[in-house]
């Protein structure tokens, strides 16, 4: 999958996250540190980290890291993890995971907050 680096496209996407069962809404998230991998650009982790805000998680702290996002949460490095910018469509397909919480937050400015 190639990391789409202009404005336009990123418009269009939604950041998957997962998290712990403990953590109920994306809100639940202010103040703590998320893994991203470190394919995406400093662009679309701006945007994420934006769209983090706008959903009621402020102050979040994206880190890049050596082992996959995912492999952080499972390991308890992180509080949750960007497992990646899809379309709405592919977010909407995404597979729930078992003993853990997958949050859908739209990287475009909307007014509706993010999707459980």
């Amino acid at each position: 999958m190639t990391v789409p680096t202009l404005d336009a496209s990123l418009d269009a996407l939604v950041a998957v996250l997962v998290a712990g069962p403990d953590v109920k809404s994306v809100s639940d998230l202010a103040g703590k540190t998320i893994a991203i991998d470190d394919r995406y650009s400093e662009q679309s982790i701006s945007r994420v980290r934006t769209a983090m805000a706008a959903a009621g998680a402020l102050e979040v702290q994206l880190s890049k890291g050596q082992t996959t996002a995912i492999n952080r949460l499972v390991g308890k490095e992180v509080a949750a993890a960007v497992v990646g910018l899809v379309s709405a469509n592919a977010a909407d397909s995404f597979p729930e995971l078992p003993r853990y919480r997958t949050f859908q937050v739209p990287l475009a400015a909307r007014s509706s907050p993010a999707k459980p």
